[in-house]
């Protein structure tokens, strides 16, 4: 092997060889040739489409390609400064009247290719900016020289290309993207400009003033390519601008919006394609914001269509379909009818899958915080048992079952008693984590999280709670309220510490008794949390955090209704001391002095003490 190395270095590349193959390559192989005018000029879509495959192997010209570009990377130190020289020449200077137009055209043709094949081989040896204003766009067979200046551009502009020198290429491209070049170069410029968007340097503030021309070159393309894989193309090219350029798109939302409905139509029966599709609508709708709360009624059937599980479509639509609805909801600031109706879709997606399950719950919180009674008045029974067939899941992960209570405590601090209670009760899901609790089968972090939900009804639904407990025997009440204070010093959430003791609080104004024989347990749990120590501890906690991953990064009407929830949360809002103080005077008057006296007798003498001093 290492002689067959050495012969074929040594022997056959050659210094003069290699150059002869890549002058060979160069000038006779890559440029393009007149089978590919003419399916350039037949089937433009079609040859555009091949050029982006991953099939060149079947292709003369797109393997001799890959093999030019190899060539120079592997002998980059030889070729790249002779490669340099030759296609920085001006075409005037590299135009030599011994050769026939058409060897003039290829020869030309063939530095531009190299310049763009190799352009990080030759960063170091080219200025690209420079060679482009000596350069200009000129007129040849079928307009292959400004297919390949648009071509460049692209291949440059992720390699060097100055932010000062940005606007050139955008006026560059738009002009080769206008409605009197063919539809090849329009597309390639298109495809190119593109790129500079989705570039890391891509700067919005300098790419607004070419915004309007823009627009109005992707919607003349789009009015003339047929094939889905292009349309396909070109939407995900307005989606990358109407994600960087943001707010900057509202003046234009209308106009992409009544795009809308005749790309759909075209893109029936093409699942993919009506992907990229609701990709687009997402991005206007995260653009606009509260603004796009007039689009519920239009985006509805969109959501139905993607998400609907009797729709044979749901299968390659579901993902883009929820998040679509998602965005909707996080931005809306009032609920119309045409999303009311697609509550019905929630207790089916909430069991269809863990893949996209996260994204469901945010689905119903958004709801939930939006109008709740509104939400709970039809629907409210079946998102409950639904949210219950969650929770009650022993092959769930923890991640799962904690984000499912996420929802239902949600649910329980939004939704007054009256409009939600009847729900909590007919679902079950009380009893549920009661028996999750007393049982005590699964790990402590697996139960914080039915304790906790536990906690939050005893706060919200305290007449609920108490009426629930006092109705259970007191043996089996015993080992449920021991097992709920154990799981305290699980709790790593200084809010859900809080949330706690607070419901430990609800819970003593019971005459059960086996609750009330956890009191002595209560009691050091109450007074840390009125001496503040818990704050200053550190557990491990996987509890999702009470805003969504995003918060922050956009300002949408989604996150300051959360921050309002927040901010009422009774575990930050509520004195505990006054809760305690109202919760002991209702345990004396439930069970009369002597009993309630006898009661407390139980608890260790220096934690009560505590317990009055810090009370008082």
């Amino acid at each position: 092997v290492k002689r067959c190395r050495q012969v074929i270095d040594g022997e056959i590349l050659t210094p003069d060889a290699i150059a002869k193959m890549a002058e060979l390559l160069m000038f006779y192989y890559i440029p393009l040739k007149p089978k590919d005018l003419e399916r350039w000029q037949d089937d433009p879509e079609g040859w555009m489409t091949d050029e982006e495959s991953d099939f060149w192997n079947f292709d003369v010209r797109r393997c001799a390609e890959h093999l030019f570009t190899d060539l120079v990377s592997q002998e980059r130190d030889r070729l790249a400064p002779e490669l340099a020289k030759l296609v920085m020449q001006t075409d005037e200077g590299a135009t030599n009247d011994s050769r026939s137009p058409i060897e003039q055209h290829f020869r030309r043709e063939g530095r531009y290719a190299a310049l763009g094949l190799c352009a990080n081989d030759l960063y170091d040896h080219v200025d690209f900016c420079k060679w482009l204003g000596q350069h200009r766009v000129e007129e040849s067979p079928m307009g292959v020289a400004k297919w390949r200046m648009a071509w460049l551009v692209g291949k440059w502009v992720v390699v060097k290309f100055p932010a000062d020198q940005r606007p050139h290429a955008y006026t560059l491209l738009l002009e080769l993207a206008q409605s009197d070049e063919l539809l090849v170069v329009r597309i390639e410029a298109l495809s190119s400009l593109m790129r500079c968007i989705d570039d890391w340097d891509f700067d919005p503030e300098q790419f607004a003033p070419f915004l309007k021309p823009a627009f109005e070159c992707i919607t003349n393309v789009l009015a003339k390519v047929d094939m889905p894989e292009t349309r396909m193309r070109v939407v995900n090219f307005l989606s990358s601008i109407v994600q960087r350029m943001q707010r900057e798109i509202v003046p234009y939302a209308e106009s992409i919006i009544c795009l809308i409905p005749p790309l759909w139509q075209s893109a029936a029966g093409e699942n993919m394609y009506q992907t990229t599709i609701l990709v687009l609508i997402t991005k206007v709708i995260e653009a606009l914001g509260a603004q796009s709360t007039s689009l519920q009624s239009f985006v509805a059937p969109l959501v139905r269509h993607s998400t609907d599980l009797t729709d044979p479509a749901h299968v390659y639509l579901i993902e883009d379909g929820i998040e679509l609805w998602l965005i909707l909801i996080r931005n809306a600031t009032a609920l119309d009818s045409s999303l009311m109706e697609l509550l019905q879709l929630l207790p089916g997606l909430l069991q269809y899958s863990t893949e996209t399950l996260r994204k469901v719950l945010k689905v119903v919180e958004g709801y939930v915080l939006i109008d709740a009674p509104g939400v709970f008045h039809n629907n409210g029974l079946a998102i409950v048992e639904a949210l219950h067939a969650l929770v009650s899941d022993t092959n769930l992960t923890v991640r799962a079952t904690a984000a499912g209570y996420n929802t239902l405590n949600m649910i329980v601090q939004c939704v007054p008693f009256e409009a939600g209670g009847k729900a909590i009760i007919d679902s079950n899901v009380l009893w549920t984590a009661f028996t999750f609790i007393v049982e005590k089968k699964e790990a402590e972090l697996a139960l914080v999280h039915h304790a906790g939900f536990l906690s939050r009804i005893a706060v919200h639904y305290p007449q609920l709670f108490r009426e629930f407990v006092l109705a259970q025997e007191a043996t089996l009440a015993s080992t449920f309220a021991k097992n709920w204070v154990d799981l305290f010093d699980d709790v790593g959430n200084v809010a859900q510490r809080r949330l706690f003791a607070l419901g430990f609080a609800v819970a003593i104004a019971t005459t059960n008794d086996g609750i009330l024989e956890a009191l002595p347990l209560m009691v050091p749990v109450w007074n840390e949390i009125m001496s503040d120590t818990g704050s200053s501890l550190v557990y491990f906690s996987d509890v999702d955090d009470d805003l969504p991953d995003d918060y922050g990064e956009v300002v949408v009407a989604e996150n300051k209704r959360r921050q309002l929830l927040l901010n009422a949360d009774p575990a930050h809002k509520f004195d505990i001391k006054h809760v305690l103080a109202d919760s002991m005077n209702e345990c004396e008057r439930l069970n009369g002095a002597d009993r309630f006296h006898a009661i407390v007798a139980r608890v260790d003498a220096a934690d009560f003490e505590d317990f009055k001093n810090q009370l008082s």
